[in-house]
């Protein structure tokens, strides 16, 4: 089953705007995909993981599934 992308809204002021979008330019990324770069980042620097949750099988796949 396909994850649906969840919305994250940010205040900042304008300098962290600006700082922000110079970080993404440097490294030629959108801002969007600069800040999940930067979650992911500090998340491995501190070793924070999070459980994957067990995918959920539907329609055919759920019935080929009990019939083995």
């Amino acid at each position: 089953m396909e994850e649906i992308p969840k919305n994250l809204f940010i205040r900042c002021s304008n300098e962290t705007y600006k700082l922000a979008h110079k970080l993404a330019k440097s490294e030629s990324r959108s801002l969007n995909k600069q800040i999940i770069y930067m979650i992911h980042q500090e998340a491995k620097d501190k070793g924070i993981t999070i459980d994957k949750e067990p995918s959920v099988m539907g329609g055919l796949e759920a019935l080929a599934e009990k019939k083995k």
